[in-house]
């Protein structure tokens, strides 16, 4: 009985033991999370920094564009003050009529306590800065509105690269793995015909090294798999000790490759930089007719109302208060103000000029870096289908390398070689497959095209 307890005692807490490391394992998957490349650019749209800016520098013009409508709102101001007379004012009087006041030419006017309050309402009626400052915020909210999208799209481009930066290192290193695991699968096979007699023991010490030699190799690459996840983490705003992984691999875009436009797009009117200018142009338009606005008369509409009194003591129950009304219209016209209003639509009309060359210049930016993004796509293209064919025949030439080594026709070096054949070729396939993605992810930015939900 004894002898079955210490049987059955070890097995329950070696499965209690197993039990609680599935467990943890579990909860710690549950934790991970599992991205695509269409959900990667959904986080960074919702929490990226910069992104956030973006959209609160939308708000902040939004609430500038209420300001100036505000204008056109009536104003009520009120006042009121409160004077004691140290010494009262006094009005002077003619010899003529100081006779009739005992010979004095003063005489003291009001009293020791002034009171009084008012109420101002004031409306512009025509005022055509006022109108052109409105317009003026409108396009500045169109401003803001392209600012975002720009950083919407760049956002947009930067993580795509970031993805697909992440998924070559992932691949990478898992070539990298099956690399490894060839040399020792070599290394066991020719350490077991060793022992047989069937091979020399120089071959056992090479391919020995030749492991050796590819184990730094693969923590290079786990170190740069460990990096490139870390700039995605920050791309998105993840927490830097959160795992992740990827739903795709490389291979998943192929098909982007054979749909790959056969010429580039002419048509680059969605590129952001343009648009942007296409803003600035309208902002000095607008700016212009402000400057030229403050030549035109304004017109406004006021009332005041106010309540006041005097008196020489503090018995307010005693007050007489005074309630005079006033309404009117207020006409204000500019004459001359130096020539200055001129020289500063001049300034404008030379800011316009600029702005045109500047079109231009960049417009043939666009038009060159639209053409070398779509170049570096096909030549991307062709050295994956180039890769395709090498990796076919590597793979091919390893194994018959294997296979005449076992028979005892090939050599080590043979054997060595057709490895390093193999591994290069994979390490370029995926290389090509990355340069032809993260051309493609700027020619998308380039055209302005990138945003989801964008027609």
């Amino acid at each position: 009985m004894r002898s079955l307890g210490k049987f059955f005692l070890p097995l329950v807490i070696g499965l209690l033991v197993f039990s609680a490391k599935t467990m943890a394992q579990e909860e710690a998957g549950n934790d991970t999370l599992y991205l695509s490349i269409d959900e990667a650019v959904e986080i960074a749209l919702s929490d990226n920094p910069g992104i956030k800016v973006a959209d609160k520098e939308i708000t902040k013009v939004d609430y500038s564009r209420k300001e100036v409508w505000a204008g056109l709102i009536p104003s009520v101001s009120a006042e009121g003050s409160y004077n004691r007379n140290v010494k009262k004012p006094v009005m002077f009087l003619s010899e003529d009529m100081a006779a009739g006041f005992g010979g004095n030419t003063t005489i003291e006017i009001g009293s020791d306590n002034s009171y009084s309050g008012a109420i101002t309402a004031a409306m512009p009626l025509f005022n055509m800065s006022l109108f052109r400052n409105i317009q003026m915020t409108e396009v500045q909210m169109e401003s803001a509105l392209e600012s975002a999208r720009q950083s919407r799209i760049n956002m947009i481009s930067e993580v795509k690269k970031a993805y697909f930066n992440c998924l070559l290192a992932n691949d990478s290193y898992n070539v990298m793995k099956r690399s490894i695991r060839n040399a020792r699968e070599n290394y066991d096979n020719i350490k077991r015909l060793y022992e047989q007699g069937a091979a020399a023991e120089y071959d056992v010490i090479r391919s020995e090294v030749q492991v050796r030699n590819l184990e730094p190799s693969l923590t290079e690459a786990r170190n740069g798999r460990e990096v490139s996840v870390l700039m995605l983490k920050i791309l998105l705003g993840l927490e830097r000790d959160m795992p992740v992984k990827f739903k795709e691999d490389l291979l998943t875009f192929n098909q982007l490759i054979e749909t790959m436009p056969p010429a580039p797009q002419q048509d680059i009117s969605n590129n952001s930089d343009i648009r942007q200018l296409n803003v600035q142009e309208l902002q000095l338009d607008k700016q212009f007719d402000l400057t030229r606005a403050q030549r035109f008369p304004t017109l406004s509409a006021f009332v005041n109302f106010q309540y006041q009194t005097q008196a020489n003591h503090f018995r307010f129950n005693e007050y007489e208060w005074a309630k005079p009304v006033v309404a009117g219209l207020q006409l204000q016209v500019p004459i001359f103000s130096g020539f200055s209003k001129r020289y500063q639509e001049k300034q404008v009309e030379i800011s316009m000029e600029q702005l045109s060359f500047q079109r231009e210049n960049v417009e043939r930016q666009v038009s060159v870096s639209v053409l070398n993004a779509h170049s570096q796509m096909e030549a991307a293209a062709e050295k994956v289908e180039s890769g395709k064919v090498g990796v076919k025949q590597a793979e091919r030439g390893y194994k018959i390398a294997q296979t005449r080594y076992e028979t005892g026709v090939g050599t080590l070096l043979e054997l060595n070689d057709a490895e390093v054949a193999l591994t290069q070729s994979q390490l370029n396939l995926n290389q090509a497959r990355f340069e032809f993605l993260s051309a493609r992810a700027e020619y998308e930015k380039l055209l302005g095209n990138s945003l989801p939900g964008e027609n």
